[in-house]
């Protein structure tokens, strides 16, 4: 799901969110931001570019369908624009049963592991 606030796309295994209202670049439209565009960076070193700038914000260079099959370590990205205090890459991990321990004992919570946001 792609639209003018945010991107939404799958990984293995996880689900990736960029609030482009968070992201530096994409909300004062600096061609060289103080966050440097680490996301990117983050997906050269550690994953498999799967993302690049376009427009001043973060996208996916590959069809959601080769997100969901190449890439391995999106959460680098959620990491390196997190160090920047942007906050604007959310990653989303189900968690299968989590729900069901949490309703047990009474926790608040959905069924990933990073759902606070």
């Amino acid at each position: 799901m792609t639209g003018d606030d945010r991107v939404e796309f799958e990984t293995r295994g996880m689900k990736v969110i960029i609030d482009y209202t968070r992201c530096e670049p994409a909300r004062t439209g600096d061609k060289n931001p103080r966050c440097g565009f680490q996301c990117i960076k983050a997906d050269r070193m550690y994953d498999r570019n799967v993302l690049r700038i376009e427009n001043n914000r973060p996208v996916l260079a590959v069809s959601p369908e080769d997100a969901k099959r190449v890439s391995n370590e999106s959460l680098s990205w959620e990491y390196a624009c997190a160090m920047t205090g942007n906050r604007a890459i959310t990653i989303l991990i189900p968690y299968p049963g989590l729900r069901e321990y949490r309703e047990k004992n009474h926790l608040k919570g959905g069924d990933t592991i990073v759902d606070h946001y």
